[in-house]
Order: C-alpha cells, then sequence, then structure tokens
C-alpha cells in the first residue's frame, strides 16, 4: 500500500516540535457564548462554521431556530435579525458559504428546510430567508422516514445538492438556483436506522458517501458535474468487513481533489483502532487507515477532519473519559500516513474547566480550508449550550 506523506509546518502542530517526553500543560477551557440549546454544534458531519471578512461565523442553534453569530476582536456576537427572521425553522443546520453569502439546510426529524442569509455589509443586518421546504417519500408502510442528519453542497456548475438518511434510505436533492428542488431521488435503501451520510463536492462531481453496518460497509456514489440529477453512478466501496462502519463520517477536500474521510467504526474493543482515515486518491482509489485505540479508560468517538492552507490535514476527536465524564476532552493532531497511529503531535485542545462539570463534544468545523491570515478556529459545546472555541493556529 503506497503511503501519503503530510507535512505540516506552521501552529499547534509544527513537526516536531511536541515530544514524547514534553509537559504539556492541560487546557481549562472557558465558554465563548452560550445558547439555550444542548450540544449545540452536535450533528456529527456538519460543518457549522466559516470564514469571511476577516471574521469567523457560525450558525447554532437555539430553541426557537437559527441563531448565527460573529467572532469579533471583543469576543462572539450574536446577529439577533437572524433568529428572529427564521423564527420556527430548524436550527441544526450544515451551511455551505460562497461570495454572496451563506445557504444551509437546517433538519427535523421528518423534513428539511433549506434557507439562506446574505448582507451587504457583514458587520450590519443580515437578510434571512427561507428558500425551501424537502421531504423524503413515505416510508415502509407509508409510515414517516425519521432523518437524522443532513449536508450541502455546491457543485462545480454552481447547483445544489442536499444528501441525508431516512430511517432505512440514503436520499439526495438538487437544485439549479436554490430555491426550485427536485423530489427525493433514492441513492440507498435498506442501510440500518443509525446510518447516515456526507455530500462531498469534488473537483468535477459531488459524491454521497455512507455508513452501512448492516453490510458492514462504508459505501458511496458519485454524479458528475452537469449530468442529469437522477444519473448517479453505480455503488462503490470504501471499505468493507471487520465492523468497518459505524454512523459517524467527516469529509475535507484538499486543493488537489484528494478526499480525506475519518469515520468511527463498529470494533468496540479495547487495544483496537476505534477510528479511520479513509483517502480517496485521484485515480479513485480508496486507502484506509485505522487509528485512535480505544482503551479502558478513554473512547475515541465523533471525528473530523480540516485542511490548512498548505494542503495538509488536521484531525480531531472527542475522548470519553470513562473514569471521569466531566474530563471528556477535544482533541487533534496533525495527520501523518507514514507514522504509526497515524495522527501524530497529539494534543488535548479543548477541557472544561473542573467547575463547570461539562462534558464537550461534537467538533465542528469549516468546510474550506484554514485561512491563510487568520486564526483556525474549532468550536465545541456542551449539554448545557455552552459553546468553547480553540485556535489552532496560535
Amino acid at each position: 500500500m503506497k503511503k501519503l506523506t503530510i507535512l505540516f509546518l506552521s501552529g499547534f502542530f509544527l513537526a516536531g516540535g511536541v515530544q514524547a517526553q514534553d509537559k504539556i500543560a492541560e487546557p481549562a477551557s472557558k465558554p465563548v457564548f452560550q445558547v439555550d440549546f444542548a450540544n449545540p454544534t452536535a450533528d456529527k458531519p456538519q460543518s457549522k462554521l466559516w470564514y469571511k471578512n476577516g471574521c469567523w461565523w457560525a450558525i447554532l442553534p437555539r430553541s426557537g431556530g437559527p441563531s448565527l453569530w460573529q467572532r469579533t476582536g471583543n469576543g462572539w456576537k450574536e446577529h439577533p435579525e437572524v433568529n428572529k427572521a427564521l423564527s420556527g425553522v430548524p436550527g441544526r443546520a450544515d451551511v455551505w458559504a460562497d461570495r454572496e453569502g451563506v445557504t444551509a439546510v437546517g433538519v427535523t426529524s421528518d423534513s428539511l428546510v433549506v434557507f439562506r442569509l446574505a448582507a451587504h455589509n457583514p458587520d450590519g443586518v443580515w437578510n434571512a430567508r427561507v428558500l425551501a421546504i424537502l421531504k423524503p417519500p413515505a416510508g415502509k408502510n407509508g409510515g414517516k422516514e425519521n432523518i437524522e442528519t443532513a449536508t450541502i453542497a455546491r457543485d462545480g456548475k454552481g447547483e445544489w445538492w442536499v444528501a441525508a438518511d431516512g430511517t432505512q434510505t440514503i436520499y439526495t436533492w438538487h437544485s439549479a438556483d436554490g430555491r426550485l428542488w427536485s423530489k427525493a431521488i433514492l441513492l440507498k435503501d435498506e442501510v440500518n436506522k443509525d446510518d447516515i451520510s456526507v455530500i462531498t463536492a469534488l473537483h468535477g462531481a459531488v459524491m454521497v458517501t455512507w455508513s452501512n453496518q448492516d453490510e458492514e460497509a462504508v459505501q458511496f456514489r458519485l454524479h458528475i458535474d452537469g449530468h442529469a440529477e437522477t444519473d448517479w453512478g453505480p455503488q462503490g466501496i470504501v471499505a468493507a468487513g471487520h465492523k468497518t462502519a459505524d454512523d459517524h463520517l467527516h469529509t475535507a477536500l484538499t486543493p488537489d481533489g484528494t478526499v480525506w474521510l475519518v469515520s468511527k467504526n463498529s470494533v468496540d474493543s479495547n487495544g483496537y483502532p476505534q477510528l479511520a482515515l479513509r483517502v480517496r486518491h485521484l485515480s479513485g482509489g480508496w486507502s484506509n487507515f485505522p487509528y485512535a485505540p480505544r482503551t479502558a479508560a478513554a473512547e475515541p468517538s465523533r471525528p473530523v477532519i480540516m485542511a490548512a492552507p498548505d494542503g495538509s490535514l488536521l484531525a480531531g476527536h472527542t475522548i470519553y473519559d470513562k473514569t471521569d465524564r466531566n474530563r471528556d476532552r477535544i482533541e487533534f493532531g496533525r495527520i501523518d500516513t507514514t507514522a504509526a497511529g497515524i495522527l501524530v503531535n497529539k494534543r488535548v485542545v479543548i477541557l472544561p474547566a473542573p467547575e463547570l462539570h461539562a462534558k464537550v463534544n461534537d467538533c465542528t468545523v469549516s468546510k474550506a480550508p484554514f485561512p491563510v491570515n487568520g486564526p483556525w478556529i474549532v468550536l465545541a459545546s456542551d449539554g448545557e449550550g455552552r459553546v468553547y472555541e480553540v485556535d489552532l493556529h496560535q
């Protein structure tokens, strides 16, 4: 198997900058803001952050709908006009940022809401409006499909795609303009009710990847830009067997067109890797690299992956602490597939201060690579709606 060497030359993860014998102080993270919604950064494949006009932005749920947050020199501030305009719209959303604004898909149990945010002056008032409501067809025996999560992407032709899981199905929807959408297009039937999907915009195509625990496989289908909306390629296999699938997926695309997918497996045994890095090469073939062993005290979960400006990769995940759940934490490292363990220069980057008694979880990052000139922000949250951040570039 060909090894992929990834060099990373700045930030927290300087090559050679953190040695095994170095003593690194654990963080005592304090929340940077709070919303009235538990675990607001949750929904495993979703990206809720983007960088624009020299600022980081986030769409996170409140009890009444989506809320827009801006990271300023004086901390995070909310733009309350967005929550007011989108009252009743689901705030559990995946976002796609472009030059003109942000398009997002919000998730309820049986439908999706596509909405749009835009502003002439980003520091001023934002306009927010609903574009469409998407529904899957009735499930088996006429029952409602139970949607867990959804993601959105824009292809190279400027056309929009949303992917979501039903109870035992994987669907996609298409729109040329973001306002008029197709009916649900079935990509896969008879997956496990616990499975999910993620859509990724490639060079010249979009790809929907999903877990299939019943078949012990991670699978995908491709749509070539410009083809008919229902013209999807045949099912492909990322990996199969050995309990390789679980409902945790997150992707990143590097400038050379390589897809980097991190996921959790169902091995669930101490001493064995709990996560897997899956790399789609330009040839279309895949390589799989297990990492992050589970131990009696620590269970890795909910992985994410993020590209740096030079095309190198950072990966993070939650560690569930089996000895003290108030010590659950977020850990990041850099990807080096030539190294044992794949994830090197690992470091705990978010660990809530002990007095908070908080169980932190659910990293969320941007779809686009970190900015060249700007902080590299990752958010996570807890069950009280408190939101924590780390700047990986410090």
